[in-house]
């Protein structure tokens, strides 16, 4: 088990920084400017503009910029929002425990879902219940989340009206009623 773990750690390391280099790149040579908020600003000149760029490291080429990336990323520097004006790891500590309650909520009716349809599949092997249940769940697979995503919305917030259709983030459950409200907008 640890051989396994082992190999799987050692394959999962260059896949990731593989995928770090080409988000970078792309990043980097889309179009726009990541001074787009300052050139919009007619009280900052040239030179100042100019100044930050090289203060952010923008002047120096794409191979550097990405060395100094992954070297302030792995020490855990993961910069400053100029648009919240805070530092980044703030922003995403802020945000985890929500991610994780909405993300856990998925799986739990994932899971839910999962199970009972597999045992059906599996006890009705061969027939049309099979055949229809492994269609629609292979259907279900292929579709992007962005597209179920707002389908469901769509269907369950909007039409159906079962669910809010927008996150409220400072609920706190203090009663049964917070408490329905806070798994209604988590399904």
């Amino acid at each position: 088990m640890s051989k396994y773990l082992i190999n799987r750690l050692l394959i999962a390391i260059p896949t990731l920084i593989a995928i770090s280099i080409v988000i970078f790149a792309i990043l980097a040579l889309a179009p726009g400017n990541p001074m787009g908020e300052f050139a919009m600003n007619p009280s900052i000149t040239s030179e100042v503009r100019e100044n930050i760029r090289k203060s952010l490291g923008l002047d120096q080429p794409i191979h550097i910029r990405y060395v100094k990336w992954f070297t302030a990323f792995i020490t855990g520097d993961m910069g400053y929002s100029f648009t919240s004006r805070s530092p980044v790891i703030g922003l995403i500590l802020q945000r985890i425990p929500t991610t994780l309650w909405v993300v856990g909520s998925a799986y739990l009716v994932g899971v839910l879902l999962a199970i009972p349809l597999g045992v059906i599949s599996a006890l009705k092997r061969n027939t049309i219940v099979d055949t229809v249940l492994t269609t629609l769940v292979f259907f279900g697979f292929s579709l992007p989340t962005f597209f179920t995503g707002l389908l469901f919305i769509i269907i369950f917030s909007i039409q159906l009206k079962w669910f809010p259709f927008i996150y409220n983030s400072t609920l706190q459950v203090k009663d049964l009623q917070s408490l329905i409200a806070q798994v209604k907008q988590s399904g």
